[in-house]
């Protein structure tokens, strides 16, 4: 009774020691996490595109994987695309084996890749093609679908792709000079040459009517238009009933008064303005479409 008794406490012991050590032999579940990229911007490259000179653009960044060196490509290839359009990618760099890797991109390199020069506002999205150890390829910008297969964007502090956008810094002081006029209206060609000058605060002048004079007997004097800038979204709103002009010496003087609305590039090379103007008994609205 008491050899029974004995191998009934020792019996579930050395089963559990048995256990635990068939546990320790066992190989663990294969790594089924997929090789994702990790895009980050350098600090020391451009933050975007600058809209007055794109060829100046030297954009930076840093590839790495998203699970570091535990999950590994065979290779990357570094792709970009233009404003949303997944059908028309172009590669950057291919082959990327180590990581992190840091990789360079020009605003020329950009310009010759889509055959066309950046206009402001573009957008240029850059991502990369993941090739498995096994040869299977996963797409950046898959045309139908998500990246790599799967929706990966719950993922924390996961970035797969990065932008740098053609913009401008605004800047009222940008400005000044002489705009050339590009569209025909009833006073102005296309062609005439209009004088513009940052003023106070974000305030533009513009020195345009009279012009030409109605009549050749007549004297004329301009006074420079004033127009305000909403910096963050670049409309333009005109002062009430402010006097640009006036018209004398051949009978009562004449002022000239406007109103109007309007947009501003933020490089300062486009002012679009559609302007009311008042003269005597005379009330008309006009285009402004300077260019620099």
């Amino acid at each position: 009774m008491k050899t029974i008794l004995l191998y009934s406490i020792l019996f579930p012991a050395f089963a559990t020691i048995f256990s635990a050590c068939r546990k320790d032999d066992a190989v663990p579940p294969p790594d089924t996490r997929f090789p994702l990229p990790q895009l980050t911007k350098d600090t020391t490259g451009d933050d975007f595109i600058s809209g007055k000179d794109p060829a100046s653009f030297l954009g930076k960044f840093v590839v790495d994987m998203y699970y570091g060196t535990a999950v590994k490509p065979q290779k990357v290839d570094i792709v970009v695309i233009r404003n949303d359009d997944k059908t028309n990618i172009k590669t950057i760099k291919t082959d990327v084996t180590d990581f992190p890797a840091s990789i360079e991109v020009t605003g020329t390199q950009l310009t010759t890749l889509f055959d066309s020069t950046i206009k402001l506002g573009d957008k240029f999205e850059i991502g990369a093609d993941v090739t498995t150890i096994n040869g299977q390829k996963f797409e950046a910008f898959p045309v139908t679908g998500n990246p790599y297969g799967a929706d990966t964007t719950a993922l924390p502090g996961s970035r797969f792709s990065i932008v740098y956008v053609a913009d401008c810094v605004f800047d009222i002081a940008s400005f000044n000079g002489w705009y050339k006029v590009v569209r025909d209206t009833y006073e102005f060609s296309v062609g005439d040459s209009v004088e513009v000058w940052p003023g106070e605060g974000n305030t533009i002048l513009i020195e345009a009517w009279p012009h030409p004079p109605p009549f050749n007997t007549w004297d004329y004097w301009r006074y420079p238009m004033r127009i305000f800038v909403d910096p963050v979204t670049f409309v333009v709103t005109f002062p009430p009933s402010q006097v640009v002009g006036l018209y004398c010496c051949g009978g009562p003087d004449i002022l000239v008064w406007d109103e109007g609305s309007g947009t501003v590039s933020p490089c300062g090379d486009r002012i679009s303005l559609m302007v009311s103007l008042w003269s005597g008994d005379t009330w008309v609205i006009v285009p402004l479409e300077l260019r620099k």
